[in-house]
C-alpha cells in the first residue's frame, strides 16, 4: 500500500511540474558550443533533466557491470 501512494505521490508532481511548465511561457537564449538557438524556459529545464538522468543512468549501469563482470572473472579464474 505504501507503495501506491509513493507512486500516487510521483505521479501528482510531475502533473503538477506540467501545469506549472504550461503557464509559463518565457523565452530564454541557449547558448552551446557551435550554435544558439531560443527555447522556453521549461524546454531548456525539461532537457538537463533528461540528460542529467540519463548520464546517472548511464555511469550507474557501467558501475553495476563493472561489479558483475569482475565477480564473473573472478569465479572462472578460481577454477583454472
Amino acid at each position: 500500500m505504501t507503495r501506491f501512494f509513493y507512486v500516487v505521490f510521483i505521479i501528482a508532481l510531475i502533473v503538477f511540474g506540467l501545469i506549472l511548465g504550461s503557464l509559463n511561457q518565457q523565452v530564454a537564449e541557449f547558448n552551446y558550443i557551435i550554435a544558439k538557438t531560443e527555447l522556453r524556459v521549461v524546454d531548456i529545464a525539461a532537457l538537463f533533466l533528461v540528460s542529467g538522468f540519463l548520464l546517472g543512468l548511464s555511469l550507474s549501469m557501467a558501475f553495476i557491470l563493472k561489479a558483475k563482470t569482475k565477480g564473473w572473472f573472478a569465479k572462472y579464474s578460481d577454477k583454472t
